[in-house]
């Protein structure tokens, strides 16, 4: 972000939280949020709690679209409800398009959520710098979660995000459908190659692309570019946002850009317009036998076909096997609303202890079909488990690495979507619109 955009945001920020620190905190306090239902409707619960009327209202803002998640989330309501009865938590749930418009708009206009999640650390910074996130570094629950993830949510010596799980990214599989016809997982482009017209020739769509939806369609070219170049130097987004490194001069990425497009063909009749609902449900039904994506597809598409038996292996990047790597990144973060009331800090800080409580991410584990934070003896899907144990020397941990910020992210994806919507694709176009956009970030 330039520094005139930076000042400019700065002083809106500054002039936002002039109302959110007092108007903001009562609406989430003893009286009853405003509430922007999308799940269950958790409003009236107040009315049944203690008579004197000295309730504490916390308002959870998410975007937990796979049935297991959000049933987790029901039974953390539960939970700190029947524990705390002096507090109602209430659930607010949109989809992840929206979710970042919802928030802004919340937080600018005195209704912000108390708690809500944030995906990386380049977002914590941002709201950081507004005055928006708390810090947690003195929460109990920090001792329960893997140390390697915290690194994710500190900022400027603080702890303002605690990762709820981690994630991997790479290539789901359907291993019945490959035993069936004698594929095994791929560790080069050729053999993926080779899966790809195995599939195609018995009616099978190999890749199920979800385009329609650009946080969904940025898993696909992320598991090459982010196992190639990020791998190879951690300042690599760094470097092409402050702009001493220009994606025409990335040979590296160049390749993995253009690897994208050389499996176009096997995409599916309309990528750009398969949502990720429609995506999961054609893998859960057997049309697609693959999907590049992250740990969470593992939930969406199981909970359409609880019976489907998913493998995952690394996206190949190259003729070399060696070369293959698991991503592996801690994923949402939950951070609290900087609320100056000490009743509703309080009453978070027990929904932090409870919601990062093993008892409780036992249930996100085996439930959700996630893979928790919290270290323990879950018992979680073999496809989770595969990423969990991947070898140290074959995965690419980006847990403390600063990624792109939200304004070079967007950028980055919007370029890349019109580059491979069309019917031909020239990989030097796609990097020079990239460096044009990205010099007009710097201005």
């Amino acid at each position: 972000m330039s520094k005139k955009r930076i000042i400019a945001v700065s002083m809106v920020l500054a002039m936002l939280l002039t109302g959110c620190g007092s108007t903001a905190a009562t609406a989430n306090g003893t009286e009853e949020a405003k509430v922007e239902q999308v799940g269950q409707d958790t409003t009236s619960a107040a009315e049944e709690k203690s008579s004197d009327g000295e309730v504490i209202t916390l308002t959870w803002l998410n975007h937990y679209a796979e049935a297991g998640k959000q049933a987790w989330v029901q039974s953390v309501k539960e939970q700190f409800e029947a524990k705390y009865d002096n507090v109602v938590l209430n659930i607010e749930t949109v989809d992840a398009d929206s979710h970042k418009t919802i928030l802004q708009t919340k937080l600018a206009s005195d209704d912000a959520p108390t708690i809500f999640d944030l995906s990386s650390n380049a977002d914590l910074q941002v709201y950081n710098e507004a005055g928006y996130l708390a810090d947690l570094s003195d929460f109990e629950c920090l001792a329960n979660v893997d140390a390697g993830l915290l690194k994710e949510g500190q900022v400027d010596g603080k702890q303002v995000g605690i990762p709820i799980e981690l994630s991997g990214y790479g290539i789901f599989y359907n291993v019945d459908m490959f035993n069936e016809y004698g594929l095994e997982e791929p560790t080069t482009l050729s053999e993926l190659k080779n899966v790809c017209e195995t599939l195609k020739a018995n009616g099978i769509t190999p890749f199920a692309t979800p385009f329609a939806e650009a946080w969904a369609f940025s898993c696909y070219p992320r598991v090459l570019y982010d196992a190639v170049c990020w791998n190879n130097d951690g300042a690599f987004w760094e470097k092409l946002a402050d702009r001493s490194l220009k994606f025409a001069d990335c040979e590296d990425f160049k390749k993995q850009m253009q690897t994208v497009w050389d499996f176009h063909e096997y995409w599916g009749e309309d990528a750009f317009g398969t949502s990720w609902d429609s995506a999961q449900q054609i893998m859960a039904n057997g049309e697609a036998a693959m999907i590049a994506h992250g740990s969470w597809a593992v939930d969406g598409i199981t909970s359409y076909n609880p019976d489907i038996n998913l493998g995952v292996f690394p996206m190949p990047v190259s003729e070399d096997p060696s070369e293959c790597r698991m991503i592996k990144e801690p994923g949402q973060q939950l951070v609290l609303f900087n609320y100056q009331d000490e009743r509703i800090m309080e009453a978070a800080r027990n929904l932090y202890n409870l919601i990062y409580s093993q008892d409780c991410m036992r249930v996100y584990a085996e439930e959700a079909h996630q893979m928790p934070s919290v270290p323990g003896d879950y018992n979680i899907l073999p496809a989770l488990a595969e990423i969990v144990n991947y070898p140290a020397e074959l995965s690419f941990s980006e847990a403390g690495l600063k990624r792109n910020d939200p304004e070079h992210e967007d950028v980055l994806f919007e370029t890349m979507m019109n580059a491979y919507t069309g019917s031909t694709f020239d990989v030097n176009e796609l990097v020079d619109a990239l460096d044009t956009a990205f010099d007009n970030i710097k201005k």
